[in-house]
């Protein structure tokens, strides 16, 4: 079931905007092509060159907006909001671009591995995708088990209508933690214990707040909740993380990879245990190595898996 329209004030074209040095080198392209993909209907748009979504700051719903201006190696970001809300608006653009990671050594380091040194060489400038929040990427990362990309996002749709706010015709604020635990979810179109993670998970935001995924300890509480495994509480840490060591342990894409191409239709898958040695070798930047053997190895990963 919608909900009904809001009453929040929407604030108009942006009438705020500042630049943000990013460090080279920046991929930009690859960056957008992920997000694309993963866009959540009603919230974000994201175009070959624009990423735009709506945002609130309590009072009202405002516009945020990002493009890249090569030529001077800067984010331009743009948001209809009160001025005093910039920090706000740039540590969340931080968290979702990484202008400030500095990938050289990152690559160099990588680079040491013969196996992975192809990959690394030819795709400079990557990053691990992040999000405007914590919350809506580990929503994403429950919906998103064992369905395809557009599937999960149809799904991310669903749920802002469940439990969002509608502010026009198209356009919604992704709902809070406490929205989406107190929502009717029946809608969703998702086994009921998937509904039910979810609900346990945004129970988990709701009640140790946003920040809540810094704890020293996260994985272990992650793991505790039910219906999340390793696969899902690395993918959820490797998205929101400070730390670049997180990885979504027994990808599929990754042991296909690390198995020379072969599929379990072919001869050989290589073994969990031998994948987690692997990635050993590539640590504390296993995140880094996730999204390079995603891209090199299967470039549908970046646009359309997983």
């Amino acid at each position: 079931m919608e909900r009904q329209a809001s009453t929040l004030v929407v604030r108009g074209p942006s009438s705020h905007s500042f630049a943000l040095p990013v460090q080279q080198p920046f991929d930009w392209e690859s960056l957008l092509a992920f997000l694309r993909l993963r866009a959540t209907p009603g919230v974000e748009t994201v175009t070959d060159s624009v990423y735009t979504r709506t945002i609130t700051d309590g009072a009202a719903a405002q516009i945020f907006t990002v493009t890249y201006d090569s030529t001077v190696a800067t984010l331009q970001i743009a948001y209809s909001g009160e001025a005093s809300a910039r920090s706000l608006i740039e540590s969340r653009a931080k968290q979702i671009f990484k202008p400030d990671v500095d990938t050289v050594p990152i690559e160099a380091f990588l680079c040491r591995d013969p196996w992975l040194n192809d990959f690394v060489k030819r795709q400079a400038g990557l990053r691990v995708p992040g999000g405007w929040s914590a919350l809506e990427i580990a929503m994403r990362a429950i919906l998103g088990q064992q369905v395809s990309v557009p599937a999960a996002t149809t799904l991310m749709g669903r749920l802002v209508r469940a439990a969002g706010m509608r502010l026009d015709e198209s356009s919604w604020l992704f709902p809070t933690a406490e929205q989406i635990a107190q929502s009717n979810l029946a809608g969703l179109g998702v086994p009921g214990s998937r509904m039910e993670t979810v609900k346990t998970l945004a129970a988990f935001f709701a009640e140790h707040g946003e920040h809540c995924l810094e704890h020293s300890d996260i994985k272990d509480r992650l793991l505790a909740l039910k219906g999340i495994g390793k696969w899902t509480a690395g993918y959820i840490l490797m998205r929101t993380a400070a730390s670049h060591d997180h990885w979504p342990e027994g990808d599929l894409i990754l042991r296909k990879a690390l198995s020379n191409g072969k599929t379990p239709s072919g001869k050989t898958m290589i073994a969990h245990a031998a994948l987690e040695q692997a990635f050993s070798r590539w640590s504390p930047y296993r995140s880094y190595a996730t999204i390079h053997i995603w891209k090199g190895y299967a470039p549908r990963v970046m646009s359309g898996q997983p």
